[in-house]
């Protein structure tokens, strides 16, 4: 009798998990993912590393001798600023990317998982029997 009423409650239970699973579970996860996004977006400060591109990495020695060294030290704190810079962007794309990458592979596991799930059920009775 007990079998019979947990094969019953187990009947009821699976058509709501499978719409669960597929429509809140997808949306929830989305939502995830775009938190990621939003993270590293702020993380790296995307808009801040793109209005200051090419501003001087450090305000070195701008009021102090001739204007040969103020503009060789000029173009050589921008030129650190531009690499280091350019060095966060890239840093910032890989970020992007292997999140993205994460994203899928995690969301293809998800789709996935039910079908898994019933196939390990089948061959676990099927060992059984």
């Amino acid at each position: 009798m007990r079998d019979i009423i947990y094969f019953v409650s187990f009947v009821t239970f699976l058509p709501q998990y499978i719409l669960w699973h597929y429509s809140t579970a997808l949306v929830d996860f989305a939502r995830a993912a775009f938190n990621y996004f939003w993270f590293l977006w702020n993380f790296f400060s995307i808009e801040l590393l793109a209005r200051s591109f090419f501003v001087p990495w450090k305000r070195l020695g701008e009021t102090q001798g001739n204007f040969a060294t103020r503009a060789i030290v000029g173009v050589a704190m921008r030129a650190i600023g531009v690499t280091a810079r350019f060095g966060l962007f890239a840093l910032a794309a890989f970020s992007f990317a292997a999140a993205l990458l994460a994203a899928f592979a995690l969301l293809a596991l998800w789709l996935a998982l039910p079908f898994v799930v019933v196939f390990l059920l089948f061959i676990g009775v099927r060992s059984v029997l």
